[in-house]
């Protein structure tokens, strides 16, 4: 239910004086994101724009981040309402015992991968990694996929040739013949090794028995309990600025990229964005944000087999799809 309340008129006497009834205040939303902005963050920039937050009556409270992990401690601690997350980094924190629930999850999949370069190396299976040099951050979210993917195809560590690398060094190790593949987000990789006029060759892990999820919404639990028509609202907002995105990732690169906001070139935003979105639910799809019981049991039945659970929860617990649009 809108909270704005129009002004009423109500004539008084015959002097025809008229009382006017404020309107109440939009309901403030603090939202954080994953990390500072990135392609598909124009989704939000798109909404705020087009004033999809005010046609609901919210007033939002956007702020960049700094990883997924520390956006779920953030809204845990109350910090702030609502995050655009990683859903694996959110069960991880439900698991901690953090006031932490997903309230809609559009990326069922997680979107880590191997990535090489088409011509260097082909990736045609678990098997085919045995002998390459990866790049990888062993503390990183990578890492720890990667860990889920060993356990799920049965191979062994020492079989695995694994190279640690910064985060930010691990693109000129790929380009420069420094290693033969790395593992990370596979749209992201897409953007990068095309921008540098070569094709990616890439290994998902979710098609090899890694049962993680991707990106989505979780609140703080306690805000949600108390604020459910509000959460519905920010989520059917935040979902039309996802659906102009997609409808039109040249303008969606545009905005995110005015007055310097997002560096690099325009295809490799439009790549980055259009790299996410194919590995996701269409924001035009009824079930966009939906979640399932099986998803849920799955993903902590492997953080419990790699020692991520410390407080046993009813699934019912992590996630509500009360609040999808």
């Amino acid at each position: 239910m809108r909270r704005t309340i129009r002004a009423a008129a109500l004539a008084i006497g015959f002097g025809g004086l008229v009382a006017i009834q404020p309107s109440l205040a939009a309901d403030k939303v603090n939202f954080v994101l994953d990390w500072s902005w990135v392609a598909y963050h124009s989704a939000f920039l798109l909404a705020q724009e087009r004033g999809y937050y005010k046609d609901v009556d919210i007033d939002l409270n956007l702020e960049q981040g700094r990883g997924s992990a520390s956006s779920a401690l953030l809204v845990g601690q109350g910090s702030f309402d609502i995050a655009h997350i990683n859903i694996t980094n959110a069960a991880q924190a439900g698991a901690k015992g953090m006031p932490i629930r997903t309230v809609a999850l559009y990326q069922h999949g997680t979107s880590s991968a191997f990535i090489g370069i088409k011509g260097k190396v082909k990736l045609d299976g678990p098997q085919s990694l045995i002998g390459l040099k990866i790049g990888s951050t062993p503390g990183g979210s990578d890492g720890f996929a990667m860990a889920i993917f060993r356990e799920a195809n049965k191979i062994p560590e020492n079989k695995l040739d694994i190279v640690a690398l910064d985060a930010n060094v691990k693109t000129v190790a790929l380009l420069n013949g420094q290693v033969d593949v790395v593992s990370g987000d596979s749209h992201a990789y897409n953007a990068i090794v095309r921008g540098a006029g070569k094709e990616p060759e890439m290994l998902q892990f979710s098609k090899y028995g890694v049962p993680l999820l991707g990106f989505g919404f979780a609140a703080n639990d306690k805000y949600f309990q108390s604020h459910k028509d509000v959460v519905k609202r920010f989520l059917a907002a935040s979902k039309k600025g996802f659906a102009e995105a997609q409808k039109d990732p040249d303008g969606a690169c545009d905005l995110i990229q005015k007055d310097g906001k997002l560096p690099g070139s325009h295809m490799q935003c439009v790549l980055y964005m259009t790299g996410l979105f194919d590995l996701s639910t269409p924001a035009t799809d009824a079930n966009w944000g939906r979640m399932t019981e099986k998803e849920w049991i799955d993903l902590l039945a492997t953080l419990k087999s790699v020692g991520q659970i410390e407080k046993e929860r009813p699934v019912a617990d992590y996630y509500s799809n009360d609040a999808v649009p």
